[in-house]
């Protein structure tokens, strides 16, 4: 069988032959027709002929290559990735912008508009979204929002001080964030929306326990992760600790409402919910239904880095405590799913990726003094973190 009969769709998928494996079925078959004499050299009128014919049916042969991987999500891009979500409700995480509360300090009686410029010093800005008056005890607390999207804009607690034009409102002495401030992100990309195309298992139409967390995970923002449990027995389930058909999600991230409504529009009639965490849901009938769901019972992981070689691309500290962030999670963060152990062999892969990294020596555990080198086991209502504070770099 020659080459050219195995090009294109075959019975193991799409094969698209390369430039070099077209161009010799070309001369190939010129030589059939004109005999194995013909000319068929860089410069003779035929090999310049069929080198470009050759170019062209590359081009073509990509392009049908594109066509046939659009259909699968491994391996479509871009808007073809997209539509395959569509079909089950999946939609495009759009760029966010980051957004939380700053204390005013100010003279009482004093008004803070909308759209009030502050900031940190390394430049981020933020304007307040409504007006806000001063009170008797001197302070006012002000929503803000970044004034663009992305990630760079979520800032920790006390990094927000600047007032960014102190003329325009007379009598404000100080502000400050003294919580995080949060939410902002990049528009999603491919690898980020294949992962919750997969995990939005049976989302179209489905009410079971998959379908619930898919719900949650795409419909309420700032849920970073979400597991659900559910005991369709008429007994209870000593392992997960459920009553009789009954289901309870753990949520990490998310407002209560927000995850609330989801649940309740997405579980199936007379099964109840349970949880630490209840919030009343209004029915179309005009009932009050209580939904309930938890939050994970955070699990601090410290980790002492040791032995630190780097060279000159190295960064700094900041790069590896990311890094051990975005593996494991933080506030704001989601890293490993609830319930998910905190594998050692897993975390020295990320700290070598970080620029720079040359060589180091790791040690995990629930404490500072209960440092070692085995995996870390995290309970099916428990959530894995690391801040600051657990990362030791010496």
């Amino acid at each position: 069988m020659r080459e050219s009969e195995v090009w294109g769709l075959t019975p193991r998928g799409f094969y698209r032959p390369a430039y070099v494996e077209i161009l010799n079925a070309l001369e190939y078959k010129a030589r059939e027709l004109f005999g194995d004499g013909v000319n068929l050299t860089v410069r003779s009128p035929i090999g310049m002929f069929l080198r470009i014919y050759a170019w062209m049916m590359n081009i073509l042969f990509a392009l049908m290559e594109d066509v046939y991987n659009s259909r699968y999500a491994d391996t479509a891009v871009g808007n073809s990735l997209y539509n395959l979500g569509r079909n089950i409700g999946l939609k495009v995480l759009a760029a966010n912008k980051a957004v939380g509360y700053i204390t005013v300090k100010a003279k009482e009686g004093t008004v803070i508009p909308a759209g009030y410029l502050v900031g940190t010093p390394g430049g981020l800005q933020y304007v307040t979204l409504d007006k806000t008056s001063v009170g008797t005890e001197g302070t006012a607390l002000a929503i803000i929002q970044a004034v663009e999207t992305g990630e760079i804009y979520n800032t920790p607690a006390g990094t927000v001080t600047m007032i960014v034009n102190p003329a325009s409102v007379k009598g404000v002495e100080s502000v400050i964030n003294e919580s995080d401030i949060t939410g902002g992100r990049e528009k999603e990309n491919d690898d980020e929306y294949r992962k919750r195309y997969y995990e939005s298992v049976d989302y179209a139409g489905g009410v079971n326990a998959d379908a619930i967390r898919a719900a949650i995970l795409q419909d309420v923002k700032g849920v970073h992760n979400a597991m659900v449990y559910e005991n369709d027995s008429d007994e209870y389930d000593p392992v997960f600790d459920l009553p009789p058909h009954s289901i309870e999600a753990i949520v990490y991230g998310g407002q209560p409402s927000d995850i609330a409504g989801v649940i309740y529009h997405r579980k199936a009639g007379g099964i109840q919910t349970v949880g630490d965490v209840g919030v009343p849901v209004l029915s179309e009938s005009g009932q009050l239904i209580n939904i309930q769901f938890s939050r994970p019972d955070l699990v601090k992981v410290y980790v002492k880095i040791y032995n630190l070689r780097t060279d000159q691309s190295f960064s700094g500290n900041t790069a590896l405590i990311e890094a051990l962030m975005k593996a494991v999670g933080s506030d704001g963060v989601g890293g490993l799913n609830v319930g998910s152990d905190v594998i050692y062999m897993d975390i020295p892969g990320r700290i070598m990726a970080v620029r720079g990294v040359v060589d180091f020596d790791m040690q995990i555990g629930t404490s500072m003094d209960n440092l070692g080198w085995k995996n870390i086991r995290i309970g099916i209502r428990q959530k894995a973190v690391v801040d600051e504070g657990t990362v030791v770099i010496q």
